[in-house]
């Protein structure tokens, strides 16, 4: 820059002191405690930004192990029904030849409707911890998996994958903002329909 006697100087509205020379090149000067300011402020964001992703991944992390768990508890009253079920056969096959007792196939069929009972409620929670993930996982809206059951959510994340692919995103994309294509309430063979469409 060019000797003192030849500078200009520029109050702008922003705080900042501009400096021009003879030549017309310019700097422009901040104070201190305002560039302080911006950078704490950028910091704050930043680390608030990093906060939510942990966060998210933590209460992924959460939900993929209430659903591991979940699997697991149906998984165990499945195979508790077909072994009352079983049992309340051959059961039956022995009353009706005169070789069981009633009150013992009265018995073992109680447990067989108890033992429903308890895969229904494990149903129940399994496809409640899978609706929650995708919502997590996908970002999409919770009234698009709130009426699908345990097979339509499977169709349903293949397309998500699919989309996600074709697109070059990774999770988390997918109903957000920015420009992409629109998910939420479309159907999984509309899902798929677009993810082939977008391919070619």
């Amino acid at each position: 820059m060019a000797d003192n006697d030849n500078l200009t100087f520029t109050s702008n509205k922003d705080g900042t002191i501009s400096v021009k020379d003879s030549e017309g090149k310019e700097v422009r000067y901040a104070k201190e405690a305002d560039l302080l300011a911006v950078k704490g402020s950028s910091e704050a964001a930043e680390k608030r930004a990093t906060e939510v992703a942990k966060q998210a991944e933590e209460s992924q992390k959460t939900h993929v192990a209430e659903i591991a768990t979940a699997n697991t508890n149906l998984e165990t009253t499945r195979q508790q029904v077909l072994q009352a079920e079983a049992k309340v056969s051959g059961l039956e096959e022995k009353v009706n030849a005169g070789a069981g007792s009633a009150e013992e196939l009265a018995t073992v069929k109680q447990s067989l409707e108890a033992a429903k009972a308890e895969k229904s409620t494990a149903e129940a929670t399994a496809l409640e911890s899978r609706r929650a993930l995708m919502v997590m996982t996908y970002g999409i809206p919770a009234k698009d998996v709130e009426e699908k059951t345990m097979e339509q959510l499977g169709y349903y994340e293949e397309a998500l994958k699919a989309v996600i692919a074709t697109k070059g995103v990774g999770n988390y994309a997918i109903g957000g903002g920015g420009g992409g294509t629109d998910l939420s309430g479309k159907s999984p063979m509309e899902l798929a329909r677009l993810a082939y469409s977008e391919k070619k």
